[in-house]
């Protein structure tokens, strides 16, 4: 029986109630992954190793592709759905893959051990050797507008290793370089950020130089234009600039573990998400100005990729086959709204909540988390317009607030600051 947890996020993003809405949630489908050579082994030890799911790249809400590796043997196969995630067809590369970057339906790149740099022009029907960038690569990379007429990408790898690729081969850029790159950007050709250890490097199409980076250790990067971009890392550090680089500042991290961030995917100037262990995922609609934990409880494993390709429609892929989807998902709606307002919101210790029906019906309130769990109740009784709630107990984060009275109820989002 598949693994379904749903995560109740509703689709309204403001403080406004409704009804009969659209719900969308994260679901761990990892039951969906199917069998590929040595995806899992025993060591002499007896011990259980499972393959991880390296990297994920979708074109549109339903095609998309997932590269694996194995810590223990070569676990060659790249999965391909054309279904969200609901089935996959195994194909095979040569040796497996850190990274994949897909242009359309038919072209596509991916690479990783021993730097070998995989390109399809059929959708992955055969994976074709290109070239190597002579040491494990690490990340991929096309500019936006990339294809027939803008054919370069970028990869990195170990030992300052970044290389420009095209249909017909790999180049090196003799960055000089000397630190493992495990993120690279190019949001445009001659326009692309690395980074690696405490450095972030931008090349301009001829050369390579070092910016003023925040304190910190850096694994992924992620730019959306030659200006805006993020850059996350050791001990949840959560980088950002409007510049391009000339000025990097840091945004506050909810996370109080101070977990490491591996992955970070942006689709605008608002909507972003990165990755961490533990199964964390970390969700901002705002830029970073708040970020904000999706997902505590649906998974523990150690999440390194994430990619999305609508505000409601997103994968994140991780160690022992993990996949999740971001999609919507069966609620039950209303029969009929209720209004009522929630003040303050964000709010710390308390929030009041004032509603006129409860002026002629008494009712209940409840709190869920992301998980669905429902941590408080409170009845309400009849000739209550304004009520307080005590919230003390609860972490930062978002909660959903839920009244309920007659045949009628209503959702909104509770931020809760501390």
């Amino acid at each position: 029986m598949r693994k379904l947890q749903i995560l109740l996020l509703l689709f309204a993003l403001s403080p406004t109630p409704y009804a009969l809405a659209q719900e969308y949630g994260w679901q761990d489908i990892s039951d969906n992954i199917p069998d590929f050579p040595y995806d899992t082994v025993y060591n002499n030890s007896g011990d259980t190793i499972v393959a991880l799911l390296t990297d994920v790249y979708f074109i549109n809400d339903n095609e998309g592709w997932i590269t694996t590796w194995h810590p223990r043997n070569d676990s060659a196969a790249v999965l391909h759905t054309t279904d969200g995630g609901e089935t996959f067809e195994v194909q095979i590369t040569q040796f497996p893959c850190n990274a994949i970057h897909i242009l359309n339906e038919n072209e596509g790149y991916a690479g990783g051990k021993s730097g070998r740099v995989y390109h399809t022009t059929n959708g992955g029907d055969n994976w074709i050797a290109i070239g190597s960038i002579g040491t494990t690569l690490l990340d991929i990379s096309f500019p936006f507008d990339a294809g027939p007429n803008n054919p370069i990408g970028y990869a990195s790898g170990d030992n300052g290793t970044v290389y420009s690729i095209t249909p017909q081969g790999v180049l090196n850029l003799n960055s000089q370089l000397v630190i493992t790159l495990g993120g690279i950007s190019a949001p445009s050709d001659s326009n692309v950020w690395v980074c690696g250890g405490n450095r972030i490097y931008y090349y301009n199409g001829t050369d390579f130089t070092s910016q003023f980076a925040p304190t910190g250790t850096f694994n992924d990067i992620h730019f959306i234009n030659n200006q805006e971009g993020w850059v996350v890392g050791n001990g949840g550090i959560i980088g950002y600039t409007t510049d391009g680089g000339a000025n990097w500042d840091t945004q506050a991290n909810p996370d109080n573990q101070n977990r490491s961030l591996y992955g970070v995917f942006f689709l605008d100037a608002n909507n972003g998400w990165a990755v961490s262990n533990g199964g964390l995922i970390l969700h901002t609609t705002n830029g970073g100005t708040n970020w904000l934990i999706e997902g505590e409880g649906l998974s523990t494993a150690f999440l390194n990729g994430v990619h999305f390709t609508s505000p409601t429609n997103g994968y994140v892929v991780g160690n022992e086959k993990t996949l999740l989807k971001y999609t919507e998902v069966s609620g039950v709606g209303e029969s009929e709204p209720m209004q009522f307002k929630i003040y303050p919101n964000p709010a710390r210790k308390k929030f009041g909540v004032r509603s006129l029906e409860f002026v002629v019906n008494s009712g209940t309130l409840e709190i869920y988390d992301l998980n669905g769990r429902k941590l408080i109740e409170e009845q309400i009784p009849k000739g209550s317009e304004t009520i307080e709630i005590d919230v003390s107990s609860l972490e930062s984060g978002v909660y959903f607030c839920r009244l309920i009275s007659e045949n009628k109820s209503s959702t909104q989002k509770l931020i809760i600051q501390k």
